[in-house]
């Protein structure tokens, strides 16, 4: 059995692509897709999802990302997603002349298994909006987008620097830990671990074994970069410069304004006509 699990992986990571998308103000980017997931998160018809597709239709064109690699990662989604749509279809409650069978608090109908297809379109796209924004914008944009966007509330004593780099580090650790988690499980299988054999007990026995390790190593890690941060007398934000500064162009307007437009477009089928 083979453990490729960075090639399945694929979140946090930047690709250079050089697309108009990349080009984008990272403030621009974060409102869009905050924009977009919010309008997805009430979104309960098929209708008003037609229009996210159509945005991640575009999103995928505009920045010249391969499809098959931004489908990647949703491989380990997949036991997720089929739990959830199991659930929604089981759990649903529809009207008794649409319920085509009932059982205690289970029931089955037409309507259930509608609901739980659009909740698992709703979860690719949220998906999709999330890795896309992280293949088109480094750590380092996306960290001064969001300071700045959260500015404001150093007034009311919110440490925003703080957060923002705690936001960095983790994101900066997950491809590391995957990777190292990796070779722990490639080593325990060359000593002749089985992680696909046995009862779930024993399963759980040797992912321990590499868990505990991987722990450690993140431990390490983390007090290695604390010694860094106090030997160059890291402080905050407090009196720190950028080496960049953000400026919106004509493209950031037009981008939001598709973002709005897209977003509105998807309540109003969603919401106003209800189909």
């Amino acid at each position: 059995m083979s453990f490729e699990i960075s090639r399945a992986v694929t979140f946090g990571q930047y690709l250079n692509l050089g697309s108009p998308l990349h080009r984008l103000d990272p403030r621009t980017k974060l409102s869009s897709v905050a924009v977009l997931m919010t309008a997805l998160m009430l979104c309960r018809t098929p209708g008003g999802l037609a229009v996210g597709l159509l945005a991640a239709a575009l999103i995928q064109v505009v920045g010249r990302i391969p499809l098959g690699y931004t489908l990647r990662g949703l491989r380990l989604l997949i036991t997720t997603m089929l739990f959830l749509f199991i659930f929604q279809a089981l759990f649903y409650r529809a009207s008794p002349e649409e319920t085509l069978w009932s059982w205690w608090l289970l029931s089955f109908s037409w309507a259930g298994v509608r609901q739980g297809a659009v909740m698992v379109v709703r979860v690719v796209l949220l998906y999709h909006l999330t890795t896309t924004l992280m293949f088109t914008t480094t750590l380092m944009d996306l960290a001064d987008g969001v300071e700045i966007m959260l500015k404001p509330l150093t007034r009311v004593g919110v440490p925003v620097n703080e957060l923002v780099m705690t936001l960095v580090v983790a994101l900066k650790f997950v491809p590391v830990l995957i990777g190292e988690l990796e070779q722990l499980i490639k080593a325990q299988m060359a000593r002749g671990a089985a992680f696909d054999q046995g009862s779930i007990l024993a399963r759980a026995r040797t992912i321990g074994a590499t868990l505990v390790p991987l722990f450690i190593n993140a431990l390490g890690r983390a007090e290695v970069m604390t010694a860094a941060m106090h030997a160059r007398c890291y402080r905050g934000g407090q009196g720190r410069t950028k080496r960049r500064v953000l400026t919106l162009r004509l493209a950031d307007g037009v981008a939001l304004a598709v973002a709005l437009s897209l977003s509105a477009g998807a309540l109003w089928l969603s919401l106003g006509l209800n189909v």
